[in-house]
């Protein structure tokens, strides 16, 4: 999952090992040349130098010293800026494909779970991979290195005192790597409740008239409390585990500089070690520690890390059902005959939505699907672009099967309009043009004029160039329905299917839109839902659907003398009245 966004910037990873090396080098020569110097100090003490003869001995060692920290100071602040640019750019390059793994996943897998939990997880992951990289590069690297050099030289020096100080540090991995294991299933069950909350707050913004009208806030905000404790409750847990490893730890270090400083001085004392030894492994003895803690400090971190990408390999390695064929046809000039062959399809394995559906809509006619909530037509008008695919039967167009086309030929080819219509955060401009990001200023405006939209984008203050809010909140759903029909009718498809597209709309501006659709459907393929019949009278056929199944079928006349459930339809939105 991570290795192909690192590929592109593998080749950058020699250069921040040599450069780890190199501050590692400067790091652990610090001790040995303070060691050196005190060991020269006292030699000339011993001696009964002069102040200026001793002096100089020592300003070499000073100058060095010098030398090193301004080369140290100048490295460290390169490796660090390298370091997050090569974190940056591989967790923007993982954090695009993962973009696009849940952009193809099949419409069925959002409409299951909460946006504000799938970001989070995004999110978290995005975080995650950052950290995971920005450690290795910037704590791993860097203080192994430290720990490696600092023992090398240390066993060179005396190896009774490098030994010594090799001790702790088994112990203290042994407890972050323990501790790392038996907090995983914890952290992961941390993880999934703070995406708990991240999706109720999600449902809370996107519902946010509702929480107003039932003056909800207060109990909204008590949930949220309850949530965010809870959550607390269970992060704290892990962190409680980890703050008694990081007791062991400084009590082991602790520990260990006492066994050195007692050996170091035993040894000091018999002769065979200088003062100047004793204080540079006390000087390698910080750098082997202070990495060890650093490297084992970084393990909650990790673990979090690691599982908030644990968290999205789910989506990640999710193949969607609706995908291309392996060698798709691409329809040139589309006529436009659809026809629906023995449709069968549910939601929930064994409970089925549409049973045994079949018609065929001839090019450039006009047929309508009536019936019940819950009787399948919306669902009928899906499938038709391939949100869904059927158990049994299929779909075609111009006699070549929906599954065989690419999903960017099939929906490039059929437009549609729903009856909830969610606009983006931009202007009304750039929201109709998603639809042909390459029309003009003008082709926008004429498709506005045929939707009846343009008269009231006109009189805003910035036209076509104000914001519509997010979801499109500042606009009613009237004009929203007339924005996505304009977008729809900009991108002029040869096949429309209309979902309730002018369910929002009052009776002047509806009655002012059919004409407009009437002439816009002229020569087009159209499906069109409603549960108003006045807007489908005039449908060169209308299906009427029930329980899954189309029950009967005929022009508004025909079925008012042929069919009760119609007719009963009928009866009850207009009261009898016929045109």
């Amino acid at each position: 999952m991570v290795w192909p966004s690192m590929k592109p910037s593998w080749k950058f990873l020699p250069l921040f090992f040599i450069g780890a090396f190199i501050l590692a080098a400067f790091a652990v020569s610090e001790p040995y040349l303070y060691g050196s110097i005190i060991d020269t100090v006292l030699n000339a003490v011993g001696q009964g130098l002069t102040l200026k003869t001793g002096f100089a001995q020592v300003i070499p060692f000073l100058i060095i010293w010098g030398g090193i920290v301004i080369g140290e100071t100048s490295l460290a602040a390169l490796y660090n800026y390298y370091s997050w640019f090569f974190s940056h750019r591989v967790s923007g390059t993982f954090v695009q494909s993962l973009y696009a793994k849940l952009l193809e996943l099949d419409i069925s897998r959002f409409r299951s779970q909460r946006s504000g939990s799938m970001f989070r997880r995004m999110d978290n992951a995005w975080d995650g991979l950052w950290h995971i990289q920005y450690a290795i590069i910037g704590t791993y690297f860097i203080e192994g290195m430290r720990f490696l050099l600092a023992l090398s030289v240390g066993f060179y020096i005396n190896w009774q005192l490098a030994l010594v100080s090799f001790i702790p540090m088994p112990i203290v991995i042994g407890l972050a790597i323990l501790n790392l294991r038996a907090n995983a299933e914890q952290q992961d069950k941390v993880s999934k409740f703070w995406e708990k909350i991240y999706g109720r707050v999600g449902d809370v913004f996107a519902n946010i008239a509702s929480i107003k009208n039932f003056v909800l806030e207060r109990k909204e905000i008590a949930k949220f409390a309850a949530l965010y404790r809870q959550a607390l409750r269970n992060q704290m847990g892990v962190s409680r585990r980890w703050s008694l490893v990081e007791t062991g730890y400084g009590s082991t270090f602790i520990l260990g500089r006492l066994v050195i400083f007692i050996l170091g001085s035993y040894l000091v004392l018999k002769g065979e070690a200088t003062v100047g030894t004793l204080v540079m492994f006390l000087g390698f003895t910080n750098f082997l520690f202070s990495s060890v803690a650093r490297l084992s400090s970084s393990f909650p971190e990790i673990s979090r890390a690691f599982s908030n990408l644990n968290r999205v390999l789910d989506d990640w390695e999710k193949i969607p059902l609706i995908q291309d064929p392996e060698k798709p046809t691409r329809l040139k000039s589309v006529i436009g005959r659809v026809e629906f062959n023995d449709l069968s399809f549910g939601y929930l394995k064994g409970v089925p939505i549409l049973r045994d559906v079949s018609f065929t809509i001839p090019d450039g006619q006009t047929y309508a699907i009536v019936g019940a909530s819950g009787s399948g037509k919306s669902t009928l008008a899906q499938m038709l672009l391939r949100f869904y695919d059927p158990w049994e039967g299929e779909i075609t167009i111009d006699g070549v099967p929906i599954r065989e086309l690419s999903l960017d030929n099939l929906r490039k080819n059929v437009g549609l309009v729903m009856q909830e219509n969610l606009l983006f955060h931009d202007s009304i401009l750039q929201n109709i043009r998603l639809a042909k990001p390459s029309a003009s200023e003008k082709e926008v405006v004429e498709a506005a004029k045929r939707a009846q939209a343009h008269e009231f984008i006109s009189k805003l203050k910035k036209g076509y160039h104000t914001v519509v809010g997010e979801r499109g909140v500042k606009l009613s759903g009237g004009e929203k329905q007339r924005i996505a029909l304009a977008r729809v009718l900009l991108a002029n498809p040869p096949i429309l299917v209309l979902d309730e597209a002018t369910s929002a709309l009052d009776s002047k501006t509806e009655h002012l839109l059919q004409g407009a659709l009437k002439e816009v459907m002229k020569g087009r393929t159209s499906l069109v839902i409603a549960h108003r019949l006045s807007t489908i009278m005039e449908a060169d056929q209308i299906l009427v659907m029930d329980k899954g199944r189309v029950v009967a079928s005929g022009t508004h006349a025909q079925l008012l003398t042929s069919n009760a459930l119609y007719k009963q339809y009928w009866e009850i939105q207009a009261g009898g009245y016929e045109k």
